[in-house]
């Protein structure tokens, strides 16, 4: 087992980062594995470099020691691209041209919205645009990539599980199961990024 403390550098270090990053190493020691600190920073617009420098600086304070070299998810795009590749090659990707304006009004507009835990979905609006309008749209238009997860979790073959830590009887682990379309089709990538929070995230994870 590895445990991880995954800051972006967008501000300091708060209470509760610092009590995220001791509960991770502490986990880590007690299994006698490894603690890993990763900067993810595809945020290039808000990340900064004394934010990163501070950061590390008050980890050190607090006695924490992790594997060296940290990871930055901005020097490993490559990463993130090949795994868009794979996700295209399977079918499950759609460029989507909407912006956060006309998302909230289509939601508005359909009493019917699909919904999830953490509210209204994003509609599928450009789920159904022909292949043709779209490669058309893509040489002019700015857009987002997104998962198609309902077709996505159609090409798994065989459930997504994992083990929750914690949360079964007795504080053993408690077996869940994933629902692939539970939050709708989520952005993973920008025209002008090749990577979303939720894809580097998953990637990073898994390596």
């Amino acid at each position: 087992m590895k445990t991880r403390f995954a800051p972006s550098p967008t501000g300091y270090l708060h209470l509760g980062h610092a009590f995220a990053a001791l509960t991770a190493h502490q986990t880590a020691r007690a299994a006698g594995s490894g603690f890993v600190v990763r900067i993810e920073d595809i945020d290039r617009g808000r990340c900064r470099p004394e934010y990163e420098a501070a950061i590390l600086e008050d980890l050190a304070w607090l006695g924490l020691e992790w594997e060296r070299p940290v990871r930055r998810q901005s020097a490993h795009f490559d990463d993130y691209t090949d795994a868009l590749g794979r996700l295209e090659a399977m079918g499950v990707l759609y460029p989507c041209f909407c912006t956060r304006k006309e998302i909230a009004a289509e939601v508005a507009r359909a009493v019917d919205a699909p919904h999830g835990p953490e509210g209204p979905h994003y509609p599928g609006t450009c789920r159904g645009l022909s292949r043709r309008e779209r490669t058309t749209r893509m040489n002019g238009e700015p857009y987002a990539l997104r998962l198609d997860a309902a077709k996505a979790g159609e090409r798994l073959r065989h459930p997504v599980c994992f083990d929750e830590m914690g949360r079964g009887p007795a504080g053993e682990h408690g077996r869940r199961e994933v629902v692939p379309d539970l939050f709708g089709d989520i952005v993973v990538a920008r025209k002008d990024l090749p990577a979303s929070y939720h894809l580097a995230v998953v990637v990073d994870d898994a390596l």
